[in-house]
């Protein structure tokens, strides 16, 4: 099957897009200096506390690095010593 080639083996359009995403999203806050697990936990859970979906307008302008305010950016940044992101 040529698409399965494609997708790398996801199996399906779907599953590959939101590897894509969750990728995109990872090296995001890896190039930024975060470590990519708090980071996307953050994220998550702003989603948990808006009842299931994504955070909107200055909600979601938290996370991106260049708009967040210190305190989430250290939250979000390997401690020193601490094992590597």
């Amino acid at each position: 099957m040529v698409g399965r080639k494609n997708y790398y083996g996801s199996g399906s359009v779907w599953a590959a897009e939101l590897a894509s995403r969750a990728w995109t999203v990872t090296a995001t806050a890896d190039r930024a200096g975060c470590n990519p697990l708090a980071y996307l936990t953050a994220y998550l859970d702003a989603c948990a506390a808006a009842g299931g979906k994504p955070p909107e307008d200055a909600d979601l302008a938290r996370f991106f690095p260049w708009a967040a305010n210190p305190a989430d950016l250290a939250g979000w940044r390997p401690t020193p010593g601490g094992p590597a992101p």
